[in-house]
């Protein structure tokens, strides 16, 4: 057999060997020994970090020969076969070159016959999202309702493009990336069991370059094997990916904070001299300067990610900045960074960037600045001069106000007094006025005794014609 890749080679073979995916492993551990076995799991996340390594593990688990187990014996056939990838009942598809609804139906009928070397037909699916919306349905049926005998174990990058209706027949797991700490100590205990040493800041500029993904960083370990034998430095790792050294990028950042325009310029020529691209070295700084960020501001997470060199760097600029003048270059930078990649002159637009944050290297506030706190102390005399101005007005004016109310006073008392006779003598007439007339309910009275006696008289009258009209009558019968 050849050259076998490191990718390869430490591909882990078992549950407890992947790295940093507890939550996935111990889950489907659980499930093969309770016997708990779905038909049919969705792996998701970025690229490698076991999603298909775990669906390979998965499927020995469940047709090692010794029964299904959660720890594979991996020396029975069947174990050996499925980690050579030639396995009958174990079939791997790449979901990008099989996305057409023929080879679903293909996938279909097939599945319909019975194994033929171990108790479970598997199929693992590999970037199931590319498959077209055809396939999709024509999955829906056999994913809901497949042969006892069949598992479906499908692998994707980019779950958004998975139908709902996919998504919803699946049990979902969701891998995560490999922290920085979890990954430098395995790759220093895989390269040491083959001969290659790597110093400290070695391995921190290879798992920075790899970006969380184990496989990315497994092959630029076969990079470097090949470039710089068996013992591995910092500098060779960061002469082959061309990637900003950390001092660099701390020492542009501490000119910036100090305020050293000239000497912040001449490292950006350094670097650009050195090899590295504006693009890569803007970026390169935009994350340090986040991570500077944090530490100034006195974040406890977000840098777990972090090796120990670039640390050391970060604790000593953070202790004399503060988080304010850091974020200021952070925004002048990372705004610089977008207008790079549509400019003619990407090195003019950096090094403006450079001066300008290099300009507001210390962030005071607004009544330290002297021309503003010239401003602000005038301006609060003016305006306490102004108020007391105010004040002094205001009192006066209160003052002549209660001057004339008096005056005011003095002379509506005096006036009653000289109205006080008039008052007098005009009762008297009124008095003299209401002797000499009657008074409206006398005359009233006066005309009802009247009518009275009249009334009484007629009645009298009248009753004396009557009692002569009775002796007249008594002596015509007489």
């Amino acid at each position: 057999m050849g050259y076998l890749v490191f990718a390869r080679k430490w591909r882990p073979q078992s549950f407890d060997e992947v790295l940093s995916q507890a939550h996935v492993t111990v889950t489907l551990k659980n499930a093969i020994s309770s016997g708990r076995i779905g038909h049919s799991f969705l792996m998701t996340g970025p690229r490698g970090v076991g999603k298909t390594t775990t669906a390979r593990i998965l499927a020995k688990a469940l047709n090692c020969e010794k029964g299904s187990t959660p720890e594979p014996c991996q020396t029975c056939e069947s174990c050996k076969r499925i980690t050579n990838g030639s396995h009958i009942d174990v079939m791997e598809i790449d979901g990008a070159s099989n996305r057409g609804i023929n080879e679903i139906r293909d996938l279909r009928e097939k599945a319909m016959y019975a194994t033929a070397l171990g108790k479970y037909k598997i199929y693992i699916i590999d970037e199931v999202h590319m498959l077209t919306k055809e396939a999709f349905n024509a999955l829906l049926k056999i994913l809901e309702e497949p042969p006892d005998s069949v598992i479906f174990i499908f692998a994707t990058t980019e779950p958004r493009k998975v139908p709902d209706t996919i998504l919803s027949r699946c049990q979902r797991f969701d891998f995560r990336r490999i922290p920085v700490s979890d990954m430098t100590e395995y790759l220093l205990k895989e390269a040491a069991s083959e001969g290659i040493t790597l110093d400290q800041r070695a391995v921190s500029l290879v798992c920075r370059a790899s970006g969380g993904s184990m496989r990315d960083a497994l092959s630029l370990m076969d990079q470097l094997v090949s470039f710089a034998g068996k013992d591995i430095k910092g500098d060779e790792v960061s002469e082959l990916l061309g990637l900003v050294e950390t001092n660099i990028l701390a020492e542009l950042s501490y000119l910036m904070l100090a305020g050293k325009t000239a000497e912040s310029v001449d490292c950006v020529s350094t670097a650009l001299a050195r090899g590295y691209s504006i693009e890569e070295l803007i970026d390169a700084l935009s994350v340090f300067l986040r991570n500077l960020l944090l530490v100034a501001s006195g974040a406890k997470k977000g840098l777990d990610d972090i090796s120990e060199t670039e640390m050391e760097f970060l604790q000593k600029i953070g202790k004399s900045v503060s988080d304010i003048a850091v974020l200021n270059i952070l925004r002048i930078i990372t705004g610089a960074s977008a207008g790079i990649r549509n400019s003619n002159l990407p090195r003019v637009t950096f090094e403006s960037a450079v001066i300008t944050a290099s300009k507001m290297s210390v962030a005071l506030k607004l009544d330290d600045l002297p021309e503003v706190s010239f401003r602000i102390a005038e301006k609060k005399t003016s305006k306490k001069a102004k108020k007391t101005a105010t004040a002094k007005k205001e009192e006066k004016q209160s003052k002549q106000e209660e001057i004339s109310q008096e005056s005011s006073e003095a002379i509506s008392e005096s006036d009653k007094k000289a109205e006080k006779p008039v008052e007098e003598n005009t009762e008297s007439k009124s008095n003299r006025q209401k002797k000499s007339k009657p008074a409206a309910g006398e005359s009233d009275q006066t005309e009802s005794i009247d009518k009275k006696n009249e009334s009484d008289t007629g009645k009298k009258h009248k009753e004396e014609q009557e009692a002569t009209v009775e002796i007249l009558s008594l002596f015509d019968a007489g």
